[in-house]
């Protein structure tokens, strides 16, 4: 359960010039601004630029009532190092983040399920094979 708590992204770090850096594999850039355009670009810690694509769907991240629009993801799995992301529309407050998906979070609930059900299944099945002998040797 620690596991699949640790795996929630934090809070998107403001786009000021700044470089970032990224505790985790994927790269995305937000707005608060629902109908934000994509005017960022971004550059990996050895200064080669990083390829963005704009969603092919609407997502959002709500993170403790702050809402954010996903602007950009990173084309490739970018490794956690630091960023520099700079965006040329001053009229739109940009963010820089960690990339939300699904898969970050499968693999902990496999596990944390697992952990529960794995040892309950054996159990059950010790608990029928008891039962199972202890019918034979009532009938003989």
């Amino acid at each position: 359960m620690v596991q699949l708590l640790g795996n929630i992204p934090g809070s998107p770090a403001r786009v000021d010039g700044r470089p970032v850096g990224l505790e985790r594999v994927g790269l995305t850039i937000f707005s608060t601004d629902r109908d934000a355009v994509q005017s960022c670009t971004a550059k990996d810690a050895s200064g080669n630029e990083i390829a963005l694509e704009v969603p092919s769907r609407h997502e959002q991240w709500d993170d403790a009532g702050d809402l954010y629009y996903v602007v950009a993801h990173s084309v490739e799995r970018v490794p956690a190092q630091t960023v520099q992301v700079v965006c040329t529309d001053q009229n739109t407050s940009y963010f820089v983040g960690q990339r939300q998906s699904a898969d970050m979070f499968v693999g902990p609930l496999v596990r944390t399920l697992g952990s529960f059900f794995g040892p309950a299944a054996i159990g059950v099945v010790l608990i029928v094979i008891d039962q199972v002998r202890r019918r034979r040797r009532a009938v003989r």
